[in-house]
């Protein structure tokens, strides 16, 4: 462990930013399908079906479409070409400076983040989901237990 004192450390705090590569969805020859509802309410329970609503707010339609890898050439026939970041971004808010100098757990931490507007890794990934980017077998790969 690494002992900084946390009122100083708090005080130098702007945001801190956490990124994991995830790999892509070949544009030549990613496949849209229509996910089963089973699918499309996993997504959603993993998002959390509130901030799901209010961020994403795409419904359960018999038009809605997502994407699955296929395999081509261009790809070498995996169906994935190039990496995206996903991204979290946790900012330096008063209160999140405040939990820091009292040595608060880090879930207590990682809940008012989340309350002043952080997306999770998690979150942004499943957004670039339903973007038709990349899918959940990748996303999950990279930051979903």
């Amino acid at each position: 462990t690494i002992h900084i004192c946390p009122f100083n450390f708090a005080d130098a705090v702007l945001c801190i930013l956490a990124q994991r590569l995830v790999q892509t969805l070949c544009a030549n020859c990613k496949q849209a399908y229509h996910p089963s509802k089973e699918e499309y309410d996993e997504l959603v329970r993993e998002y959390g079906a509130e901030e799901f609503e209010k961020d994403i707010n795409i419904p359960y339609l018999p038009d809605l479409t997502l994407n699955k890898a296929n395999g081509c050439e261009a790809c070498n026939n995996s169906g994935y070409k190039g990496r995206m970041g996903i991204y979290e971004l946790l900012m330096g808010t008063d209160e999140v400076k405040r939990l820091i100098q009292t040595n608060a757990r880090m879930e207590e931490i990682r809940e008012q983040a989340i309350k002043d507007g952080m997306k999770t890794l998690k979150r942004d990934g499943i957004a670039k989901i339903f973007e038709g980017r990349c899918d959940l077998i990748r996303v999950r790969k990279v930051c979903m237990k």
